[in-house]
């Protein structure tokens, strides 16, 4: 017995018009059957990188997704601050004064003081016996004068002492023990009731130290009120020493 294949029978034209269609999209099944897109690019891994995420995507289809975010954030929450309190209270007095009139005027420089006055005589013709206490230790320093000046800063006498008065002292400091000498002079040519002010003269630091004030009549007191800056322009009038002879 003899088998013939079958025999397929031609499908109507009617119904062999849809194959085309059904071909192509069987095609379109299969590509996209495993779930990848051709175009699509991972470039957003690339995101950890932070500069350089989202690359990838900008040329790759635009189905593609950048999540990528790289943030770099600093914060700067450190605090430098220096404080400085001065707590100390000082309630102290600093006090650097010279003060040439009072009992050794001072204690910066040789002093000579004129510490008594007795006046004798007659007005117009009076001796003065006057006290020195003074810081003397050699022709290098010594009170070298005392003076009579009258209200206004002038003249009137000077008596010249031609040598140092040697004492204990020697030295700066009134509350040493001193030497205490008195000079007469005269005749000092004043009225009886004539205010008049003797002082003495160091010879290495002028005019320094205590001076007094009165007249024959009413007697001498300290005058506190006068300094070394009284009368300056006298020092140079004479008469002047003439050398020290020990």
């Amino acid at each position: 017995m003899i088998e013939h294949a079958p025999r397929f029978r031609p499908l109507p034209a009617s119904r062999t018009r849809w194959l085309p269609g059904i071909v192509l999209l069987l095609a379109a099944a299969s590509s996209c059957g495993n779930g990848l897109e051709p175009d699509a690019s991972p470039a957003g891994e690339t995101g950890e990188t932070g500069g350089t995420a989202g690359a990838g995507a900008s040329e790759g289809s635009s189905t593609g997704t950048d999540t990528g975010n790289g943030t770099e954030t600093q914060t700067d929450t450190s605090t430098a601050t220096a404080t400085v309190t001065d707590s100390g209270s000082g309630s102290g007095t600093d006090t650097n004064t010279a003060t040439a009139s009072g009992t050794g005027g001072g204690t910066d420089r040789p002093y000579a003081n004129v510490v008594a006055v007795s006046v004798s005589g007659d007005p117009g013709d009076y001796t003065f016996d006057v006290s020195v206490e003074s810081a003397d230790i050699d022709c290098d320093q010594f009170a070298n004068w005392w003076e009579v000046l009258r209200a206004d800063g002038s003249l009137v006498f000077r008596r010249i002492l031609e040598h140092c008065h040697t004492d204990e002292n020697g030295t700066t400091d009134p509350d040493a023990p001193g030497n205490t000498f008195t000079r007469n002079g005269g005749p000092v040519d004043v009225a009886a009731d004539q205010t008049v002010i003797v002082r003495a003269h160091m010879s290495n630091a002028g005019y320094h130290g205590q001076v007094m004030r009165g007249s024959a009549e009413a007697g001498f007191v300290e005058a506190t009120d006068i300094g070394s800056d009284f009368a300056p322009g006298v020092e140079t009038e004479p008469p002047q020493p003439d050398g020290c002879l020990f």
